[in-house]
Parts: structure tokens; C-alpha cells; sequence
């Protein structure tokens, strides 16, 4: 990693004046980043009043929360690379838009089609805002700090949705008008700071770093190896706190006797609050060994969530040992990803990877919804948390191979120096 990170390429990149925003600019794209989140956070403890009021099935109940996450993959791909092109500013003034218009969808929704027209909608906005924020944000040149902001406030502002959908969801005429309306208020304040965002622009410099084969400058096999595993072990983590976020209401009222939305909220928020704990341990294990340490973490969770999705005690034990975990899996994969993505190609990259997490977040959510038209939720959930330790497993093996030929290119670059 630090290899790749002091790169001469990645110095140019810092280096160059056009590219490096203002302290202002990087504030404000963070704050874009942690209001994204939040706003696609605050139908969680929505989902039983939505289902109560319209009358829809368990699948259907997690298909609308899936189409979030499952929508953003392939719109990532296509729209989170625009950064790299567009000006910032622009590209997040757009994701701002289509998500006011999600926003206002769920704030109005009468019917599934509209509870799934603004997650879609919710879904596209997001892909859009994050290759350009976390560029911006990411830009300053301190890039290992500036990955672990990044991702503690993102990880903030995906625990704030669900407890402001929660606490306000008694309030006015739906069960989702006043959040929504407080996230639009915010997103047009975003909007407003949004004007000192200048940079990173378009790179214009001649030769910032040679292509390789496949035309990614930088990207050699040892970096895009690194964002492989990175981009695994964060859809991992996600996967489990996706898992909370989409089912946890409906468990809490069906099998906790937790049925007050502000309850389910307030889980969630724990979750994500815990995995904010973890972040600043980066500093000090590196992100390889980071990944590592929280794939351990995730497996011990879904080892108590598995057989445990009835019982109180299990629940809290798995969503605390799960956010642990998360934040030291997200925050080592962000971070792998602000110091080593190719010079010119930094939302393009971010956007990749995130494409990764905001599938994890969705995909073993949407497995239980199908699950659930011949099994049990209850059986549905631990059934997928199962196969989740699986991969965890393999994820831990594939992890350490990593992090050792990562330490013997350490040692064989400071031998030769």
C-alpha cells in the first residue's frame, strides 16, 4: 500500500493545484456523502406502517428495499465515473435533484409503484453523488485521513436516517412525510454550499502516469487485486448491516415485541454507531490487516445471528459485534481505495467499488424476501446469514494471502532502498 500510495503519479495528482479542492469544498462534499445516506436510510423503520397501510407481502416488503441498492450497481457503473469528466459540482447538483425526487415519492406514497419509483429514483442519486463526492472529499493530501473521514461520516449519516424516520414518523399526515420533508430541506442546503466545490476536475496533464495494457493508468495487478479484495470484504460487511437495515423492524415487532418504529431506529443507529467505533483502529492495524480483523468480527455475528433471530439478547450481541466489524471493513476498503486509485480515474474507481457495497446491501436482503415464500422470515434470515459466514470464511483465507504478499513487498522495497 504505501508503495502504491507515494507513487510518482499519485504525488502529480496531489500536487497539482486543479485538482486539490478547497477545505470548504471537501466539507460539503461530506456532507453530501452523510445526507445520501441518511436519506436512503430513513424508510427502514418505515417498512411495517408501509406494509400495514398498503397491505403488501414479506417479498415485496424487501424487494422494495432491495431495488435501492440493486438499482445503484449498474447505474454506478455507468454514472459514477462522471466526476472524472463533468465538473463535481454539477455531477452532485444532479444526484441532489434525483433524490429530492425520491425524496418526495416516498414522502407521497400511495401505492407500492410510488415506494418503488423513489428507492429506484433514491438509488440512481446516490450512485451519481458518490464517485464525485468521495473524490472530492478524498482529496486533500493526507488520503489515509481523508479515506477514514470519509468513511466515518458516511457510516454516520446511514445510522442518522433510520433514527430520524423513526423518532419523526408519528408526526404528520404519512408514515414517512416529515423525514422526507426535513431531507429535502437539507438537500437544498447542500445544494446552495455545493458552489465552492471547483475541484477535482477533468485531469489535463500530459502524462501523470503511463496506461497499462487495459488503458487504467496506475492500475497495475498488485492495485486492482487490492480493490478486489477491498471491494469483496466491503460487500461483506454491508451485506450484514444490510441485512439489519432492510429486516430489522419487521423482526423487532414479530419476534422482539419491540413495535415502536423509534425501537427498530434506534437498533440500526447502534449498529452503525459501533461501526463508527472501529474506524480510527485503521491508523494503527493498517487497512489489510483492518479488513482481516473485521472479517473475524463478522463471522463471530453471523455465528450468534444464525441460530439466535428469535432471542433478544442474540440480536443486540450480532448487531453490535456486526458493527464493529463493518466500520473496520468499510473503513479499510474506503481507505484502500483513496490511496491507491490510478490518478485521473479516482470516481471512476470509488464508484466501482462502492457499486460492491451498495449490492451487499441489498442483494442478501432481497435472497430473504424470496426465501420467505417458503420458509419462515425467521428460518429465511438465518438461512442467508449462513451463507454469508461461508463466504466470510473464504474471504478470511483469500485476506491474509493478501496481506502477506502485500508485507513481503514491503520488506523486499525497503531492502532494496
Amino acid at each position: 500500500m504505501s508503495a502504491s500510495a507515494s507513487s510518482p503519479a499519485t504525488t502529480a495528482a496531489v500536487r497539482s493545484p486543479s485538482r486539490t479542492p478547497s477545505r470548504s469544498a471537501r466539507a460539503w462534499a461530506l456532507a453530501l456523502l452523510a445526507l445520501g445516506a441518511a436519506g436512503a436510510g430513513i424508510p427502514s423503520p418505515l417498512y411495517p406502517g408501509y406494509q400495514a397501510q398498503l397491505g403488501f407481502s414479506d417479498v415485496t416488503l424487501t424487494a422494495i428495499y432491495a431495488v435501492y441498492p440493486l438499482v445503484s450497481v449498474p447505474a454506478v457503473y455507468l454514472l459514477g465515473p462522471l466526476g472524472d469528466r463533468l465538473s463535481p459540482r454539477r455531477v452532485m447538483r444532479c444526484g441532489i435533484a434525483i433524490a429530492a425526487v425520491g425524496s418526495i415519492a416516498l414522502a407521497l406514497a400511495t401505492s407500492t409503484a410510488w415506494l418503488i419509483v423513489g428507492r429506484v429514483a433514491y438509488g440512481i442519486a446516490l450512485a451519481v453523488i458518490t464517485g464525485a463526492g468521495v473524490a472530492v472529499a478524498t482529496s486533500g493530501a493526507d488520503k489515509v485521513r481523508a479515506g477514514l473521514v470519509s468513511a466515518t461520516v458516511f457510516i454516520l449519516g446511514t445510522g442518522l436516517g433510520p433514527v430520524l424516520g423513526g423518532a419523526l414518523t408519528g408526526y404528520g399526515p404519512g408514515p414517512g412525510v416529515l423525514p422526507f420533508g426535513v431531507n429535502l430541506v437539507l438537500l437544498a442546503v447542500v445544494f446552495l454550499g455545493l458552489r465552492s466545490v471547483r475541484g477535482p476536475g477533468p485531469s489535463t496533464d500530459d502524462g501523470v502516469a503511463a496506461a497499462d495494457p487495459d488503458g487504467a493508468p496506475g492500475m497495475t495487478p498488485t492495485v486492482r487485486r487490492a480493490l478486489v479484495v477491498a471491494a469483496v470484504n466491503g460487500f461483506l460487511g454491508w451485506a450484514v448491516v444490510g441485512l439489519f437495515l432492510g429486516l430489522i423492524s419487521s423482526v423487532a415487532e414479530r419476534f422482539l415485541g419491540l413495535g415502536d418504529p423509534l425501537a427498530a431506529g434506534g437498533l440500526t443507529a447502534a449498529l452503525l454507531l459501533c461501526s463508527t467505533l472501529t474506524v480510527p483502529a485503521l491508523t494503527r492495524l493498517g487497512p489489510r490487516r483492518a479488513q482481516l480483523v473485521g472479517l473475524v468480527a463478522l463471522a463471530v455475528s453471523l455465528v450468534v445471528l444464525a441460530p439466535g433471530v428469535n432471542s433478544l439478547v442474540a440480536v443486540l450481541v450480532a448487531c453490535v459485534v456486526a458493527g464493529l466489524a463493518n466500520g473496520l471493513l468499510y473503513s479499510g476498503a474506503t481507505t484502500i481505495v483513496a490511496t491507491m486509485a490510478p490518478p485521473g480515474r479516482a470516481s471512476g474507481t470509488a464508484a466501482a467499488v462502492y457499486s460492491a457495497f451498495y449490492l451487499g446491501a441489498g442483494l442478501p436482503t432481497l435472497l430473504v424476501g424470496v426465501l420467505t415464500a417458503v420458509l419462515p422470515l425467521d428460518t429465511a434470515l438465518s438461512a442467508t446469514a449462513l451463507g454469508a459466514l461461508a463466504l466470510t470464511a473464504l474471504m478470511i483465507v483469500l485476506s491474509t494471502v493478501d496481506s502477506r504478499r502485500a508485507a513481503r513487498r514491503q520488506d523486499l522495497g525497503e531492502r532494496q532502498r
